[in-house]
């Protein structure tokens, strides 16, 4: 690969990065909203659990004896921790979850056929060919997680296995194809035969 083709494939992964984040910075900001709005929720709901959990008196325990009143009220900030604890867990486990789906939507998010344009009359044909490539399924409209897979295989040197994959192939082919000239006889134009036993 040469210096030229270099700067062009540097060039292409700058213009798809730029692209995906116009495409994505909607959603971006959108999760960074809900996050900040989880987080301060999350904040408020545990801020308010351990100020009620200080005030709570154990005195409707008196009938199990003033030793477990004792215990529970030594006991009573730990308790509501762990309540926090329990709260904290179920919300970064419904956090995530959302952040994943969201970024599974996001992936499988069309790309607008302007866009599209943008690029194919911006990109070079190496980038092109990768995004072909890519593009399983050309019954599909190309998505984001298409553009995002272009750009990373880019980065991971997919243009020049690609070039080696079809000069391996072209020697391949010729290789096959010398191996079946040396086999297939020459045709006799003479008329003369070697004789036989029967003739």
């Amino acid at each position: 690969m040469n210096r030229n083709s270099t700067a062009n494939l540097r060039k292409d992964s700058r213009l798809l990065g730029t692209t995906l984040l116009k495409l994505a910075l909607p959603r971006i900001v959108l999760r960074l909203a809900v996050v900040a709005a989880v987080l301060l929720s999350w904040y408020w709901l545990c801020s308010f659990t351990l100020k009620k959990g200080a005030t709570v008196k154990y005195s409707g325990f008196e009938a199990f004896g003033p030793q477990v009143v004792d215990f529970l009220t030594r006991i009573n900030p730990y308790i509501w921790w762990v309540v926090v604890l329990i709260i904290s867990l179920c919300v970064i486990a419904a956090i995530r979850g959302w952040i994943h789906q969201s970024l599974a939507r996001g992936r499988a998010s069309l790309i607008p056929l302007g866009v599209f344009r943008d690029l194919c009359t911006q990109l070079s044909p190496e980038t092109l060919d990768v995004l072909r490539w890519v593009w399983k399924d050309p019954s599909q409209p190309v998505t984001i997680g298409n553009l995002q897979a272009t750009l990373k295989q880019i980065r991971s040197g997919r243009v020049r296995k690609m070039a080696l994959a079809r000069a391996q192939q072209a020697e391949l082919e010729l290789a096959l194809n010398a191996e079946s000239d040396t086999q297939s006889a020459p045709a006799n134009s003479s008329g003369y035969r070697e004789p036989t036993m029967m003739a």
